[in-house]
C-alpha cells in the first residue's frame, strides 16, 4: 500500500515513516515539504494514501486536502497534527482519518484497521506439528477441492479449514472470484487475457495465469 508523507518538519517527516515502517503493508514512495510538491509527487507516483500535516507554509493541509480530494476521489487523507482543535476541518473535506501528535504506534494500528479492514488479518495454518500464521494480504490465490482450501502466497502454500466461500465474505475488499473453485488477490492482478478456450488472469508474484469462468470474466472485464 503506498503511502506518501507531507510536512515541512524533516524530524516529523523521519519520525512518521519510521512509525510506519513497522507495517509490513505499507510502503513510502516519497514525501514531500509542501503543498505544491505533494501535488507533484501524488500525480507522479500514485499513492493510495498521504499523510499530511495541516500547518504549513504556503498551501496548508487543508488546502492541500481540498486539491487531492477534488483531483483524487478514491485517495484516502490522514493528518496528522499537534492541533486536535483541527480536526473538524479536517474531516469537513472527507479526511479518512486523523492522527494527533506524538503518533505512536497504537494510533496507526487503529487507523489502519478501521481504514483497511483485511490489512492486518492473519490465517492460521499447520506443517506438521507446527502452528504458522500467513498474513492476508499475502495471499495470491486460493482453491477448493470442497474439502480444504489451498493457498498460495509468496514463500509457500498451504491447506487450511476453512471454506472458499467464508474467505471470500469475511475479505471482500481483499479477494475476488475468478471462478467457481478460487479466487485471487485483487491487488495482484496485471491483466486479463484470452486463450485457448476461454480467458485467464495474469497475477503479479505468480508465475503461472490461472482460468477466468466464462461468468467471472463478464464481471472483471468491467474493472480490470
Amino acid at each position: 500500500m503506498k503511502y506518501l508523507v507531507v510536512d515541512d518538519e524533516p524530524i516529523a517527516r523521519r519520525r512518521i515513516q519510521r512509525l510506519l515502517g513497522e507495517f509490513e503493508i505499507l510502503e513510502c514512495v516519497g514525501e514531500a515539504p509542501d503543498g505544491q510538491q505533494a501535488v507533484e509527487l501524488v500525480e507522479s507516483l500514485k499513492p493510495e494514501l498521504v499523510f499530511l500535516d495541516i500547518s504549513m507554509p504556503g498551501m496548508d493541509g487543508i488546502e492541500l486536502g481540498k486539491y487531492l480530494r477534488e483531483n483524487n476521489a478514491n485517495l484516502k487523507l490522514v493528518y496528522v497534527t499537534a492541533y486536535p482543535e483541527h480536526a473538524l476541518k479536517a474531516y469537513q473535506i472527507f479526511a479518512s482519518g486523523y492522527l494527533v501528535k506524538p503518533v505512536d504506534r497504537s494510533q496507526i494500528s487503529e487507523l489502519l484497521n478501521h481504514l483497511f479492514p483485511d490489512s492486518l488479518a492473519k490465517l492460521q495454518y499447520q506443517v506438521g506439528h507446527d502452528i504458522r500464521w500467513v498474513n492476508v494480504p499475502d495471499i495470491l490465490i486460493a482453491q477448493t477441492d470442497d474439502r480444504y482450501t489451498h493457498i498460495y502466497f509468496e514463500g509457500g502454500d498451504a491447506l487450511i479449514d476453512m471454506p472458499l466461500k467464508k474467505l471470500l465474505s469475511d475479505y471482500p475488499h481483499h479477494f475476488v472470484q475468478v471462478h467457481r473453485n478460487t479466487i485471487v488477490k485483487k491487488a495482484s492482478i496485471v491483466k486479463l487475457e484470452s486463450c485457448e478456450g476461454g480467458h485467464r488472469v495474469v497475477l503479479n508474484g505468480l508465475a503461472e495465469p490461472v482460468q477466468v469462468s466464462r461468468r467471472a470474466y463478464a464481471s472483471l472485464k468491467t474493472v480490470f
